[in-house]
């Protein structure tokens, strides 16, 4: 599984099509076997798909079930092999409390969702992880926001839509705190 195919993908924009053939091809046996910040990728993907499909292109309605399937996939197998990582409660939290329709398979109901997206990145927070910090509570305390996008560094590489995704977060929340 090539990610930094995937990557290009989505950020370019060039070929929907060949995304589409790539999505199709992730099956959850490829899922268990890469590391956590490939999974974390591929999540965040699947649920970016989910979120500005029709922003991305319209070709991409006819991936939506997959790439959900993708990401509950990718969610069931993080949570049994990181559940109680900060990452991991910041990370998943923060895409379940922003878009909880894409989780009800797990939750069942739209609030449940929402609540376990927000009970998670609570959680990372008190155990003082730089991003859930930032996005739990709207901080602009300069050292914080540099451990933050320090962390991202860390868990995804730079120029990556992923990375650029939460910077650009990043950077709303500072301008929103500034007012």
């Amino acid at each position: 599984m090539d990610l930094d195919k995937l990557d290009r993908m989505i950020k370019n924009e060039e070929n929907w099509d060949e995304f589409i053939e790539f999505l199709n091809s992730i099956n959850e046996d490829d899922l268990k076997i890469i590391g956590k910040y490939d999974l974390y990728k591929i999540s965040f993907y699947a649920w970016y798909v989910l979120a500005e499909w029709g922003r991305l292109s319209p070709k991409l309605e006819k991936c939506l079930d997959r790439a959900e399937h993708i990401l509950i996939d990718s969610f069931k197998i993080a949570t049994e092999k990181y559940s109680n990582d900060e990452a991991y409660l910041w990370f998943y939290g923060y895409l379940i409390s922003v878009f909880p329709e894409h989780f009800l398979s797990i939750y069942s109901d739209y609030l449940k969702a929402e609540n376990a997206g927000k009970q998670m990145i609570n959680v990372a927070s008190s155990m003082k992880y730089p991003l859930a910090t930032i996005f739990n509570e709207r901080v602009l305390e300069k050292d914080i926001l540099k451990s933050g996008k320090e962390d991202l560094e860390n868990i995804f590489d730079k120029n990556t839509e992923v990375y650029d995704y939460f910077i650009t977060m990043i950077e709303l929340i500072e301008s929103e705190n500034k007012k």
